[in-house]
């Protein structure tokens, strides 16, 4: 059993992951979305797999993730991460069988906070709109118009904020410390609740940051779709990809900040840490 230092951080540093996480992106900015490059083309093969296409990917994801991670690492160290990164989880037998753990653990909890609100939803909108809906966004939209936002939303909210927290410092402690994915989880949980102020600070930035990107992207592709017509719209879709992939990369790039924070992962610790977890 590895002890895996636990440090107490607070909301300011919560706020900070985020713009570090840029800084840090922006020094090896084409090394890096060489990298996501690589995972965006899996992406793509994968929704032309029927039925289990996307099943697949969500299993896949913390293991893709993982090489995001080793990438920053590796930059971070000086050095100029390959495409192939992406795959540093997969090449190590004992960390892919717990990333992949990890990922059905990740569909498991998905699965199940969807099925809780489809179940809501049904109790509060006749099937067959439900169902409709399920198909146009904005059909759906206004179904909900008259809904109560009740328990059987917050239920499915916090199942799924229950997933992310136990995922969030899971797939850096499998992949750097080795962790079993289990003990990772129970270990993520512990470290998200003794930081909750930080946690709170990072949501709060990266929905600011959610919010002004979604505003930016709708401004771009209205006048694009405007002004060139047809093919306007497929270049929107090309800046919709880049700008997901971007912010897909910012994210498992803040994962790695955080951990680095809050498990000492950094080459030069400040602090002692303040609690211990034995995973």
């Amino acid at each position: 059993m590895k002890s895996v230092p636990i440090h107490k951080v607070g909301f300011r540093a919560g706020l900070k992951w985020l713009p570090v996480t840029a800084e840090l992106l922006f020094s090896g900015l084409g090394p890096l979305m060489a990298v996501a490059s690589l995972w965006l083309l899996i992406s793509l093969v994968a929704s032309l797999i029927p039925l289990i296409g996307q099943l697949i990917l969500m299993i896949l994801a913390p293991l893709l993730t993982a090489g995001l991670m080793v990438a920053f690492d590796q930059l971070r160290k000086g050095n100029r991460p390959a495409p192939s990164t992406l795959f540093a989880g997969w090449v190590n037998p004992g960390r892919r069988l717990a990333l992949l753990g990890l990922g059905i653990w990740s569909l498991t909890g998905t699965l199940v906070a969807a099925a809780v609100l489809v179940g809501w939803l049904g109790t509060q909108i006749d099937p067959a709109t439900l169902e409709a809906g399920l198909n146009d966004p904005e059909a759906l939209a206004e179904a909900l118009r008259d809904t109560s936002f009740g328990g059987g939303i917050v239920l499915a909210l916090a199942i799924f904020l229950l997933v992310i927290a136990s995922l969030f410092f899971a797939v850096p402690l499998v992949m750097f410390a080795g962790v079993p994915a289990m003990a990772a989880i129970k270990f993520s949980l512990a470290a998200c609740l003794r930081n909750l102020s930080a946690m709170i600070g990072l949501l709060l930035a990266v929905m600011i940051l959610a919010m002004g990107l979604g505003l930016i992207l709708g401004v771009v592709v209205s006048f694009l779709s405007l002004a060139l017509g047809q093919l306007g719209t497929m270049v929107a879709q090309l800046v919709f990809l880049i700008a997901t992939l971007f912010f897909q990369v910012l994210l498992a790039g803040v994962q790695y900040v955080a951990f680095s924070q809050v498990c000492g992962w950094t080459n030069t610790p400040t602090e002692q840490p303040d609690d211990r977890f034995d995973a």
